[in-house]
């Protein structure tokens, strides 16, 4: 069996984010445990990977060269049809299957099977195709489901939970059931504590912190929802003062939001995040730490009180899961994936709520003792998400 892959999601500005994440994971635990497999990795010639260096040490493996980098946007199509379409006609054998990670790069389903992951429906239920105006927005819808509905021809459709799958078939009802299977994500977190001085306050130890991480700005990840919260939870601080072990200290913890989007001004999620931010007189609490290594990731989960991440709607979570691996309390809202996944072994909230997610938070903060018990089980739950369980029924759903 040959398998062709558009890997480009490790390269572009979902990298990082939780499309990119996977892209990498299921690629390289594939190649890993499946040698006598061809595989055909489509990348840009001019841009950076986040697919590990032992990907080219692998003798199944050939990188495909297919031009200089494009940002993924409304001109998918034109790059697809004019620099893709044709490399893959190129390398394609008899044997050949493509997988797509990500559908908005388009995909080949009147040239040779494919297999398509569906991370979520987190668009059409939001309206929320781009968020630059309306006009954009309907432009953006236009092209998401011209794509998307190429569906109907794929021979297999991926999705990540119970949830998705679910919401999968609402809008695409005729398509064969069977053909849909669950292939839950995996957990690729280093646990080996580095230095995390330099993007953090000096007194971060002393203090504490809350962290929000993987939340990313679009509407739907109710960022809003964490500073309100938050904002809450500084005010419980002060009314209740008086009865607080000593273990809190006298400043209030931070509110850590991690990653390098919270950053980018030009954007108008970003201002009003701020504006937020400074209408709740809160904004000496709140540390944006900017873009971190990936090597970071682990200290930054293991060093907070807790972690939250109160987003509206998911695919799968793999932050929350990262969460769990760190042996940190996770404060998550009640939406289906999450009540799928999490509901025993995190505190679940309404994040709609900031009474309820403020008393979440200092409920943690003030009594880490009562969910001792609840991390150690949420550890070991986490250990059942790995990338080899993720790529196995990946390359199942291939052969078959």
């Amino acid at each position: 069996m040959h398998i062709i892959i558009d890997a480009t999601t490790t390269q572009d500005q979902f990298a990082y984010a939780g499309i990119g994440q996977y892209t990498k994971n299921v690629v390289c635990a594939l190649v890993r445990q499946y040698p006598e497999t061809n595989f055909s990795l489509l990348l840009f010639a001019d841009k950076p990977t986040t697919l590990c260096d032992v990907i080219y040490k692998h003798r199944n493996v050939k990188i495909v060269n297919i031009g200089k980098y494009q940002v993924s946007d409304f001109k998918n199509d034109l790059w697809y049809y004019s620099k893709v379409l044709p490399k893959i006609e190129e390398i394609k054998q008899k044997d050949s299957i493509y997988f797509c990670p990500y559908f908005w790069r388009n995909f080949p389903v009147r040239k040779l099977p494919v297999v398509l992951f569906v991370h979520d429906m987190n668009l059409p239920k939001f309206n929320m195709y781009s968020q630059k105006s309306k006009i954009h927005n309907q432009i953006r819808k236009v092209q998401y489901w011209m794509t998307l509905n190429k569906c109907m021809k794929c021979k297999g459709i991926l999705c990540n939970s119970e949830t998705t799958k679910k919401d999968f078939l609402k809008y695409y009802p005729k398509y064969p059931k069977d053909n849909v299977k669950v292939t839950y994500l995996g957990v690729d977190l280093d646990k080996k504590e580095v230095n995390i001085d330099d993007i953090l306050p000096k007194d971060y130890k002393e203090r504490g912190y809350l962290l929000y991480m993987g939340g990313g700005i679009n509407r739907s990840k109710n960022s809003d929802g964490v500073i309100k919260g938050y904002a809450k939870f500084l005010k419980l601080l002060k009314v209740k003062k008086d009865k607080l072990p000593e273990k809190v200290h006298k400043e209030p913890p931070y509110l850590v939001i991690a990653g390098g989007k919270f950053q980018d001004q030009g954007l108008r999620e970003v201002q009003e995040l701020n504006e937020l931010i400074e209408r709740e007189d809160i904004k000496e609490n709140v540390i944006f730490t900017g873009f971190y290594e990936d090597n970071q990731k682990y200290s930054l989960l293991k060093n907070s009180f807790a972690f939250i991440h109160l987003s509206f709607y998911e695919g799968f979570g793999l932050s929350p899961v990262e969460a769990l691996r760190a042996k940190t309390p996770a404060i998550l809202h009640k939406n289906p994936v999450y009540e799928e996944l999490f509901t025993h072994v995190a505190k679940m909230v309404d994040g709609a709520d900031p009474d309820e997610t403020g008393e979440a938070i200092y409920d943690i903060c003030t009594k880490p003792v009562k969910y001792k018990k609840q991390v150690e089980e949420a550890y070991q739950y986490s250990m059942k998400f790995t990338w080899e369980k993720t790529a196995k029924l990946t390359y199942k759903a291939l052969l078959e």
